[in-house]
């Protein structure tokens, strides 16, 4: 049984190991790296972008592609940014309500019209960046609200607020992956899909239900975004896409899904 799960997750060990590697160097080169302002420095970088990360390693772990993860986020961040002053919190659900309706999009084009996922979410991706656009006019916007930033920086136990919300949704989808029937479809979907349609799996909705999750959770990391950093233009997140596949594959997912997930099993 041990080396059975060594072997299942050696790719995410070796990564694992690699990262342990790359932190003593920087630790070794920079003593503060670990420090607490260090800490803190790393949480506000990484926090929105494991909640977008966690939604597309569902995408991945069904053996799909969602490439308008990151449109997506920019989607929620900048309406919010641009329709506060309208809306003033309103702004959330409904920046939510868009990103959760794209997603759903990516998982009827998908599903029902049997286009290639990386196809469907890349041609909506180029949508959502022409939406974004149009609506923000390419300025700059900022959010001085501090009710809406404390959702984001508000110090909890001494860390912000966004740590706690990016742990919060780790520890949900690791829960769902490992101890659901959604996590057993998706993995299910992942390692055959054949297989899986053999079982009863009804393999188009639950397609749906990945994306439309995957959207979900790419608006709310928008939303955190914004609030975390009071302010944005259309070129926000655009080094983003690479890093994001990359950190999902480090982690131990494989592109060809069915392995990996959240957390290592």
């Amino acid at each position: 049984m041990r080396w059975t799960w060594l072997k299942k997750n050696i790719t995410a060990l070796y990564s694992l190991a690699t990262v342990l590697i790359i932190i003593f160097i920087f630790q070794a080169l920079n003593p503060s790296f670990l420090s607490y302002e260090g800490f803190r420095a790393l949480i506000y970088a990484m926090s929105y972008f494991l909640i977008a990360a966690c939604g597309l390693t569902f995408v991945i772990l069904m053996g799909s592609f969602d490439f308008s993860v990151v449109s997506l986020l920019k989607l929620a961040a900048m309406f919010c940014a641009v329709f506060f002053d309208k809306y003033g919190m309103m702004v959330i659900p409904i920046s939510l309500l868009l990103t959760t309706a794209f997603g759903c999009l990516n998982g009827l084009l998908v599903s029902l019209f049997s286009i290639p996922s990386f196809m469907a979410t890349l041609g909506v991706s180029i949508v959502l960046e022409g939406i974004v656009l149009y609506f923000s006019k390419g300025k700059l916007f900022l959010i001085y609200d501090e009710t809406f930033r404390a959702l984001a920086v508000k110090q909890i136990l001494g860390l912000p607020a966004v740590f706690f919300w990016a742990l919060m949704v780790w520890a949900i989808c690791v829960f769902v992956a490992l101890y659901t029937p959604f996590g057993r479809k998706t993995y299910a979907i992942g390692e055959n899909i054949v297989a899986a349609r053999l079982s009863g799996i009804d393999v188009e909705k639950h397609r749906i239900l990945v994306f439309t999750l995957s959207g979900f959770l790419s608006g709310l990391a928008g939303v955190l975004y914004m609030a975390q950093y009071g302010g944005g233009s259309v070129q926000l997140g655009a080094d983003m896409s690479v890093p994001l596949f990359a950190s999902i594959v480090a982690g131990g997912t494989a592109l060809t899904g069915g392995i990996g997930g959240p957390i290592l099993r």
